[in-house]
């Protein structure tokens, strides 16, 4: 049964609309409890969500006090990473416009191979998940792996250094290796942004101390 509101008044078109078909499992998930979801995507968004939990069908229609058409392009965004599997949380950071989405699919690098298909995603997520949730936190990114896809959300740097660690792993390459690079790219980032500190505290230093050197000496007529 179709979720469509009795005021069909809006002055959009369906071609102004998005179309993204989701799994029916995952409708819940973009709903909410009370419809709380849905509510918060539209008000970031400034969209109107309509979904048909016979097909898994969601309609993104924009407002008709739509403001910024960007806010509009993120909507379908939030509630595609929903239906992938995120949490609503990790989703709603796609409404930020540093933060992306991206999916791999793995058949483009295996085929319709499913013995190689289940060998690659245990790689992926190695044991009790294991693999995924430490390029999760070395790359400050959040990754889903279901079905032939592997969808990751982050900003643009970290989410191609997650996507590159990922696809070198489903090529072969030894995840040990992945992890290393990853590891030593942290420690020279965090590097860097200690020289920056340091220099902006330098550069703060030196501000207030030639402050000081103008003010006036009261006490010089005293011994």
């Amino acid at each position: 049964m179709s979720e469509f509101d009795d005021d069909n008044s809006s002055l959009f078109t369906q071609d102004t609309s998005q179309f993204i078909r989701i799994p029916l499992k995952r409708i819940g998930a973009v709903i909410g409890v009370q419809g709380k979801i849905r509510k918060q995507i539209e008000n970031l968004t400034q969209s109107k969500i309509i979904i048909d939990s016979d097909t898994g069908e969601v309609e993104v229609r924009p407002k008709e006090d739509l403001t910024d058409p960007v806010k509009f392009m993120k909507a379908s965004e939030i509630v595609k990473a929903i239906g992938r599997g995120f949490t609503p949380d990790q989703s709603m950071k796609l409404a930020d416009d540093e933060n992306f989405l991206e999916i791999i699919h793995l058949k483009t690098f295996l085929g319709n191979n499913p013995k190689k298909l289940a060998r690659v995603r245990s790689r992926l997520i190695g044991t009790k998940g294991k693999i995924r949730s430490t390029i999760e936190q070395l790359t400050h990114t959040s990754i889903i792996i279901s079905g032939g896809t592997v969808s990751i959300i982050g900003i643009f740097d970290n989410l191609v250094d997650a996507r590159d660690s990922l696809i070198g792993i489903i090529n072969g390459s030894k995840i040990e290796s992945i992890l290393g690079r990853l590891e030593e790219k942290n420690r020279q980032k965090k590097k860097e942004k200690d020289r920056l500190w340091k220099s902006e505290d330098e550069k703060q230093m030196a501000e207030d101390i030639s402050d000081t050197s103008d003010e006036e000496d009261i006490f010089k007529d005293y011994n």
